[in-house]
């Protein structure tokens, strides 16, 4: 607020000084319009400054649609491996044909209450790793985009296991300041090196296009439902 407070008594000043100069010699003038745009420009970095003061977390939050490709291989990608997630609504999609929308679960065969399934599949696919790590955006840069992430509940669990060496995580993240990839290191079918546990993109830019994605899962499931049945009936001929 005091930030705020200072730029609004320079923005009066320079206003101020503005309606002076058109009293003063051309020479002044020009001087004094180049020094007006000094100050003008030193109001649009401070602005920059103040965006780039927020942090990843804020950044994904005002996101808020995230779609997870969690196969282990990467040809897979995009090939019925999608899990989209509304980060405000709570609510989802995922490969194991389930949806929630507006705190109904479509997917007919389970007893767990919705935020209860949609939070345990937002915490396996993108984990508290990305959804709860604060960088802000000069450090992501200065980080060349790639953050070492901290140690979180799902990590430590692995960790606990000796057998495969996990120790660290990885995140990159796009231009946007918003994590595309997450990777763990650990001793895989490839021997120690960095594996990739999950990708991450934005196809999704308001919660109509994300409505719709949903609307569209959720008919599948009925669709696969209903020629179950059918095949079911056919089979009692």
């Amino acid at each position: 607020m005091e930030a705020v407070l200072h730029w609004l008594d320079i923005l009066l000043e320079w206003m101020n000084m503005m309606k002076e100069i058109k009293n003063r010699p051309f020479s002044l003038k020009v001087f004094l319009a180049a020094l007006s745009l000094v100050v003008v420009a030193g109001i649009f970095i401070d602005v920059q400054r103040g965006k780039i003061g927020k942090d990843s977390k804020s950044i994904l939050e005002q996101q808020r649609f995230i779609v997870v490709d969690d196969s282990e291989n990467e040809n897979l990608y995009k090939f019925n491996c999608e899990n989209g997630y509304d980060l405000k609504s709570n609510n989802f999609y995922s490969i194991t044909q389930v949806v929630e929308k507006n705190g109904k679960m479509y997917d007919g065969s389970s007893d767990e209450k919705p935020d209860d399934r949609y939070h345990l599949f937002l915490y396996r696919n993108v984990t508290s790793a990305i959804l709860n790590l604060k960088v802000s955006k000069d450090e992501i840069e200065q980080s060349n985009f790639i953050m070492k992430g901290k140690m979180t509940p799902e990590f430590e669990a692995r960790v606990l296991d000796k057998t495969d060496q996990f120790s660290k995580v990885r995140i990159t993240y796009n231009q946007d300041y918003l994590p595309i990839k997450l990777e763990w290191y650990f001793k895989g079918k490839d021997g120690l090196k960095w594996y990739t546990w999950s990708r991450f993109s934005y196809p999704y830019k308001t919660e109509s296009e994300f409505n719709k994605k949903l609307d569209e899962e959720i008919q599948r499931i009925k669709d696969i439902k209903e020629e179950y049945e059918l095949e079911k009936e056919n089979e009692g001929d």
